[in-house]
């Protein structure tokens, strides 16, 4: 893929001016959303069934989805999920439930693959340009993000390669990286997205040399926001899990008048460590409740949106920590500290859910929505799963089953925080 021609001080600077016009009154209106996980790029808790049609269990991620199994039989597997998975259907629904977001993670795949890289490079692209007319015609606005980027970020199997993390150490992995928001930056800035597409996230969740990250984000905020007079796309970075509502470390980064038109995601969960995973109750919800004015304060620095998180107080989804790995929870996680409690009545199908846990849920969302709309909102992790599978975790099943109300910005619960 060629790069356009971009002067480089341009892009070093970033410098939108005059400030963008964006479409969206970031700032103003609260985001309320839904991420579309484990579609565009695949996640074994979200659909296990893709991966157990395999038949091979040492296929744990889309690298692995590629390279340890004929062209053939994955393409035929991997085509029947992008194309069944999600339909206009889906955005009418979030639409109904008065969600005004919806993001959406796609992986660097979808656009060019390198040598050597056995990911399928199928019609990922055109299902996300025919995904953002679905959002347009039911007044949802699309944050596009770059789920996952060439040598990965971050060793996440959502990553693209679990275990693998080499995009910070290679020039040209950035290049590619940069190639490819210049070509989304083009096609969304375009008339015919006005009313969908309002945000691009540059890299999710890199875990990798913070300085080549900081690099990285100057340059794709001029890529952005230079690709249109000024772009209308607001530009999306990653924390790199260093909230600025529990350090200072971003308080003079990226910053007015230079950087316009920026927010900062931050992903909060409170169960991927063997500290958290035992919080009571009571001290979960006090932990969403204390980042309510802390957020509140650094979103006068910039923006700040909560851009995943999840009602579950367990790790005990399928997969979540990884095909074939067990929970911190359970305690059969290697390396974990030892059993917290059960995990069969805590994931899995929502029917079975007791009262007593889907109050416990009911709690732990709307704590999180109430802290979160301290700084510019939320996007909660996710839409959907698979029928049966890891429904704790989906926005849709909650509601179904009443822990999550129809109007988000109803509080069944009295104030929480």
């Amino acid at each position: 893929m060629e790069r356009d021609q971009v002067d480089p001080e341009v892009e070093r600077r970033g410098g939108a001016t005059p400030p963008p016009k964006l479409r969206f009154d970031y700032g103003g209106e609260k985001v309320r959303g839904v991420s579309l996980g484990g579609w565009l790029v695949v996640e074994d808790f979200i659909t296990p069934n893709v991966y157990s049609s395999t038949g091979n269990s040492r296929i744990i991620d889309e690298w692995t989805f590629g390279s340890l199994q004929s062209k053939s039989k994955a393409t035929s597997i991997l085509q029947k999920h992008l194309d069944g998975f999600v339909g206009e259907e889906d955005f009418e629904r979030m639409a109904s439930l008065g969600l005004n977001h919806v993001r959406i993670p796609i992986g660097y795949w979808a656009f060019e693959v390198g040598e050597g890289e056995p990911f399928l490079k199928l019609n990922q692209w055109n299902l996300l340009k025919k995904a953002a007319g679905w959002a347009g015609k039911n007044g949802l606005k699309v944050l596009v993000d770059l789920h996952a980027v060439p040598g990965s970020a971050n060793g996440f199997d959502h990553g693209g390669r679990k275990g693998h993390n080499e995009w910070a150490s290679k020039r040209s992995y950035v290049e590619r990286t940069l190639a490819i928001l210049r070509t989304m930056s083009n096609e969304f800035s375009k008339p015919e997205y006005s009313n969908s597409v309002s945000a691009i996230e540059l890299v999710n969740e890199p875990v990798t040399d913070s300085k080549v990250v900081l690099d990285f984000y100057k340059r794709g905020y001029g890529v952005v926001r230079n690709s249109s007079s000024p772009s209308p796309l607001l530009v999306v970075i990653g924390d790199e899990f260093k909230s600025p509502a529990l350090t200072d470390y971003w308080r003079k980064r990226l910053t007015p008048p230079e950087y316009q038109g920026l927010a900062i995601d931050s992903h909060v969960y409170t169960i991927f460590d063997d500290d958290s995973i035992r919080l009571s109750p009571s001290d979960r919800v006090s932990h969403y409740c204390s980042l309510l004015p802390e957020l509140s304060r650094a979103n006068s620095d910039h923006w700040q949106l909560i851009g995943e998180w999840s009602p579950s107080p367990t790790d005990c989804a399928q997969g979540l920590n990884g095909r074939g790995k067990g929970s911190r929870y359970q305690g059969d996680l290697p390396g974990s500290r030892g059993k917290v409690g059960e995990c069969s009545s805590k994931t899995g199908d929502a029917s079975h859910f007791s009262k007593g846990y889907k109050r416990l849920l009911a709690t732990l969302w709307q704590a999180q929505v109430e802290s979160y709309e301290g700084g510019m909102g939320w996007i909660m992790w996710t839409w959907k799963t698979q029928s049966g599978k890891a429904e704790e975790w989906s926005y849709l099943k909650g509601v179904e089953h009443g822990w999550i109300p129809e109007d988000p910005t109803s509080r069944p619960q009295g104030v929480i925080c």
